[in-house]
Protein backbone atom coordinates (compact mmCIF):
# COMPACT_ATOMS: atom_id res chain seq x y z
CA UNK A 1 0.00 0.00 0.00
CA UNK A 2 1.24 3.62 -1.00
CA UNK A 3 1.37 6.14 1.29
CA UNK A 4 -0.79 8.15 -0.70
CA UNK A 5 -3.27 5.05 -0.39
CA UNK A 6 -2.76 5.17 3.53
CA UNK A 7 -3.61 9.30 3.70
CA UNK A 8 -6.47 9.03 1.57
CA UNK A 9 -8.16 5.98 3.37
CA UNK A 10 -7.46 7.54 6.66
CA UNK A 11 -8.86 10.58 5.31
CA UNK A 12 -12.32 8.58 4.13
CA UNK A 13 -12.74 6.54 7.35
CA UNK A 14 -12.15 9.66 9.25
CA UNK A 15 -14.58 11.40 7.20
CA UNK A 16 -17.27 9.37 7.16
CA UNK A 17 -17.32 8.61 11.24
CA UNK A 18 -17.55 12.16 11.62
CA UNK A 19 -20.44 12.89 8.64
CA UNK A 20 -22.30 9.76 10.41
CA UNK A 21 -21.96 11.94 13.71
CA UNK A 22 -23.32 14.83 12.07
CA UNK A 23 -26.22 13.52 10.53
CA UNK A 24 -26.91 11.47 13.58
CA UNK A 25 -25.96 8.03 12.78
CA UNK A 26 -24.52 7.30 16.19
CA UNK A 27 -27.43 8.53 18.33
CA UNK A 28 -28.20 12.14 19.77
CA UNK A 29 -24.78 14.22 20.01
CA UNK A 30 -26.15 17.64 20.93
CA UNK A 31 -24.20 18.02 23.79
CA UNK A 32 -21.47 17.48 21.78
CA UNK A 33 -22.37 19.05 18.41
CA UNK A 34 -19.23 21.79 18.72
CA UNK A 35 -16.52 18.91 19.50
CA UNK A 36 -17.77 17.48 16.40
CA UNK A 37 -18.08 20.23 14.44
CA UNK A 38 -14.58 21.39 15.35
CA UNK A 39 -12.57 17.72 14.86
CA UNK A 40 -11.32 18.57 12.03
CA UNK A 41 -9.82 21.73 12.68
CA UNK A 42 -8.42 20.12 15.99
CA UNK A 43 -6.96 17.25 13.87
CA UNK A 44 -4.97 19.35 11.53
CA UNK A 45 -3.91 21.33 14.75
CA UNK A 46 -2.94 18.39 16.17
CA UNK A 47 -0.80 16.93 13.09
CA UNK A 48 0.58 20.29 12.58
CA UNK A 49 2.42 19.91 16.81
CA UNK A 50 3.14 16.74 16.19
CA UNK A 51 4.95 16.96 12.85
CA UNK A 52 6.95 20.45 14.11
CA UNK A 53 7.83 18.03 17.22
CA UNK A 54 9.28 15.45 15.18
CA UNK A 55 11.28 17.95 13.06
CA UNK A 56 12.62 19.77 16.13
CA UNK A 57 13.45 16.24 17.05
CA UNK A 58 15.30 15.33 14.15
CA UNK A 59 17.25 18.47 13.81
CA UNK A 60 18.27 18.42 17.50
CA UNK A 61 19.38 14.68 17.18
CA UNK A 62 20.90 15.36 13.40
CA UNK A 63 24.14 13.69 13.38
CA UNK A 64 27.66 15.29 11.61
CA UNK A 65 30.01 12.56 9.49
CA UNK A 66 33.28 13.73 10.39
CA UNK A 67 35.18 10.61 8.60
CA UNK A 68 32.55 11.27 5.33
CA UNK A 69 33.46 15.29 5.43
CA UNK A 70 37.09 14.01 5.69
CA UNK A 71 37.01 11.46 2.92
CA UNK A 72 35.62 14.02 0.47
CA UNK A 73 37.55 16.26 1.35
CA UNK A 74 40.24 13.65 0.10
CA UNK A 75 38.55 12.81 -2.85
CA UNK A 76 38.49 16.07 -3.85
CA UNK A 77 42.02 16.79 -3.38
CA UNK A 78 43.07 13.84 -5.44
CA UNK A 79 40.75 14.97 -8.32
CA UNK A 80 42.32 18.53 -8.33
CA UNK A 81 45.87 16.55 -8.38
CA UNK A 82 44.84 14.36 -11.43
CA UNK A 83 43.13 17.29 -13.26
CA UNK A 84 46.17 19.40 -12.63
CA UNK A 85 48.41 16.83 -14.24
CA UNK A 86 46.52 17.21 -17.10
CA UNK A 87 47.17 20.79 -17.64
CA UNK A 88 43.60 21.91 -15.98
CA UNK A 89 43.81 25.27 -14.30
CA UNK A 90 42.00 26.18 -11.10
CA UNK A 91 41.29 29.43 -10.15
CA UNK A 92 41.80 30.19 -6.39
CA UNK A 93 38.59 31.11 -4.19
CA UNK A 94 39.29 34.38 -2.14
CA UNK A 95 36.30 33.92 0.29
Amino acid sequence: MTKLLEWITGAVLFLGVWIALLTGQFGDIQENRQLVLFSPIIAVAMFGIYSILVIAYRVATFNDCEDAADELRKQIKEARLDLASKGFKFEEATS
